[in-house]
Order: C-alpha cells, then sequence, then structure tokens
C-alpha cells in the first residue's frame, strides 16, 4: 500500500480524478472564448452563468442525504457522466442562455464528484498523512489540467470549439458509464453514513464560506479580464493553464507535506495573506505579465483546500465525513449563485478594480478566521 491506500483504490480514484478534471479543465480553457467569440458575451452575462454553475454547489449538502442510500463510488462514476452531458450541451448551445443550462448540467456533475471523492480519500488517508494524500491526488488534477490545456492547444487548431466539446464530451460520458458499471461498491452493506450539521464543525462552515466566496471572484473575472482587457488569444490562455498546470504538480504535493507538517493554521492564515496582495495586484497593476504571475499564484494557493480539508477528517468521524463535506461545499457556495452575477453588475457600473478591492476584503476575513483554528498538536 501507498500513504495507507489500498492498489485497487488508488487506480479507481486515479482514473475518476484524471477524466473529470480534464472534463473540466478543457471547459474551464475553452469557456471564456466560446462566450465571448460565439456569443459576443458581457461581463454581466458571464457573472450570471457563473452564478448558475454554482447553483449545484449550493445544493450539495444533498449529496450526504444521497450517500445514505448509493455509495460514494456510485455517485462519483455518475457525476463523470453528468459532467460528461454537460460538455455535449455546451457544444450544441444555439444561444448564451443554452450555453448556461449546459453549464449548469456539467455543474452537477463536478459538485456532487468532489466531496464524494475526498470522502473515500480521506477515510482511507493515515492519520498523520491527511495533507500528504490530497496533495498527492491535487497533483493528478494538475496533471488531467496538463493534459485538458495539451488537448485544447492542438484540437483548436484544426478543430473548431464546438467539434472540441463534442470529442471530449463524448470521451467523458463513455468512461463515467464504464466507471458505473465497472467498478465495486466502496463500503459494505452494512456501513452507514449520515447527515452531519454539527456545532463543533462551525468553524469548518465559516472558512467553507469565506474561502468559496474569494475563489468565486477570482475564477469569474480573472481570466476573464485577461481575455476582455488584454484580447488573450484561446492559444495564450491555453498556454496559461498549461504553464500552470505544470507549477501545481509540484506545488500540490508541497502543500500537503506543509499542511502535515507545520498545521493547517499556519496554511490557511498565510495563504490568506498573500492573497491580499494577489487581489489588490489585480485591482491596481495594469503590467500584463505581473497579473499572468498574480494568476498562477492565486491557483497555487488553491492548494491551501488541503489543509482545511485536512481539519475538517481530523475532527470529524467516518460516518458524518461525507456529509461534513457536502455540507462544507454548500457553505463554500452560499454566495456563489450572488457574487459573480454581482461582481459582473459592479464591473459594469464602477469598473473591474470595485471587483477585486471587494474580493481583498473578504480575504482579509477569511484570514482573522483562520487564526482561530488550533495549533498543530506536537
Amino acid at each position: 500500500m501507498a500513504l495507507g491506500i489500498k492498489r485497487n483504490t488508488i487506480l479507481t480514484l486515479t482514473i475518476s480524478n484524471s477524466i473529470i478534471w480534464i472534463g473540466f479543465h478543457i471547459w474551464r480553457i475553452v469557456f471564456n472564448n466560446y462566450a465571448v467569440e460565439y456569443f459576443d458575451a458581457s461581463p454581466t452575462e458571464i457573472g450570471i452563468i457563473q452564478a448558475v454553475r454554482e447553483i449545484p454547489g449550493l445544493l450539495a449538502f444533498g449529496v450526504g442525504a444521497l450517500a445514505i442510500y448509493m455509495t460514494e463510488s456510485r455517485i462519483t462514476s455518475l457525476s463523470i457522466v453528468a459532467v460528461g452531458i454537460g460538455l455535449l450541451l455546451s457544444g450544441f448551445a444555439p444561444s448564451i442562455f443554452a450555453l448556461g443550462l449546459a453549464t449548469f448540467v456539467l455543474s452537477i456533475g463536478f459538485h456532487y464528484f468532489e466531496p464524494t471523492n475526498t470522502s473515500q480519500l480521506l477515510m482511507l488517508a493515515g492519520a498523520n498523512q491527511f495533507g500528504r494524500v490530497q496533495g498527492r491526488y491535487r497533483s493528478f488534477e494538475s496533471m488531467a489540467g496538463l493534459l485538458g490545456a495539451g488537448l485544447v492547444l492542438s484540437l483548436t487548431l484544426v478543430l473548431d470549439y464546438r467539434e472540441t466539446f463534442y470529442i471530449i464530451g463524448g470521451v467523458v460520458v463513455l468512461v463515467g458509464i464504464y466507471l458505473a458499471l465497472a467498478l465495486p461498491p466502496n463500503r459494505g452493506k452494512t456501513e452507514r453514513r449520515r447527515i452531519a450539521l454539527k456545532k463543533k464543525y462551525w468553524l469548518y462552515y465559516t472558512l467553507s464560506f469565506l474561502r468559496g466566496c474569494r475563489r468565486h471572484i477570482f475564477t469569474t473575472f480573472a481570466i476573464f479580464l485577461l481575455v476582455k482587457n488584454y484580447e488573450l488569444s484561446i492559444t495564450a490562455v491555453s498556454t496559461i493553464y498549461l504553464i500552470n498546470n505544470c507549477a501545481t504538480i509540484f506545488t500540490h504535493r508541497l502543500m500537503g507535506q506543509i499542511s502535515d507538517r507545520f498545521g493547517e493554521r499556519n496554511i490557511l492564515a498565510g495563504s490568506s495573506l498573500l492573497l491580499i496582495l494577489i487581489f489588490s495586484g489585480y485591482a491596481f497593476v495594469t503590467y500584463l505579465p505581473l497579473l499572468i504571475v498574480f494568476f498562477f499564484l492565486d491557483n497555487i494557493m488553491f492548494g491551501s483546500s488541503i489543509a482545511l480539508k485536512s481539519y475538517v477528517r481530523r475532527i470529524s468521524t467516518e460516518k458524518d465525513l461525507t456529509g461534513c463535506l457536502s455540507f462544507g461545499m454548500t457553505a463554500n457556495h452560499i454566495t456563489a449563485v450572488i457574487i459573480p452575477a454581482l461582481g459582473g453588475i459592479i464591473w459594469s457600473m464602477f469598473g473591474y478594480k470595485a471587483t477585486f478591492i471587494a474580493g481583498a476584503v473578504i480575504v482579509a476575513v477569511d484570514f482573522l478566521f483562520a487564526l482561530r483554528l488550533p495549533p498543530k498538536a506536537e
């Protein structure tokens, strides 16, 4: 066993992680250029679509209820199928409204995949290896993103965006169907899960909420700013994601190791301090290469979520874990259906600086709550 995880489980989680992240990264890379070039999308329309994309995350608490009747491995497989269908529908979209509906379908799969897959991973990890195990699998996600960026670079040389969505979506659907039919359940019939919304998890839910606020601002508007204001081409955007995923292959592993060694509080508080500078930079810096560096740094800081999930695994029971993670995702998305749309409106009324300044304020509040985490036990 590697890091206390059975070989067959490693293979299952690796395949599942890889295929869903390849699909998601391809959608993420292509989306802004597709929306702008095919539908002449405005900042407000982009914000609304991104808000629609986050509705399934807001409803992710349903994963905890679903896990009472269905194993986590089955939920993850069906979630992959939903992501593939969303990619196919994106390719068929005749309007910006239809693209929003396709995005919603893809999002259902992605947001129901994450808590169940993470739950399986954390339940099988050793007590002192929560960070390392997550870092390893986050690096697999980066490898998948690297492959996704490479596929976009190569496919868009000979195909248009729609055809790219058709091919990748079809492959993702087929892999998801295979996993749903072929993989054994990850737990016995006598094992049960329960929905957990307990007072002792309040800090995890609060930090999930605040980090969701800042994440939704950055993921919605950072690349959109570069495409809209600096006219980055799909080749340039794909290259940025390619380099980003090369870096996070290594930084996610490092983040997991640092979390185990120095404790979750140091990772979360330190990342928040750096993110205040990044958001402020997007508001006031106009030098494109430096903005791209800020984008890379922010994506590296996404890896700090490893520490937050390690914290909740440390304080939770196995019966609570899937439900707790699903409620954490709901907390992460409570404002997700508001912030992208509101951010787009603020941008349209006051300029993009106001949107990113608001993000910096939110991260400052997140920093204060991160300091309330317990220090690393010696």
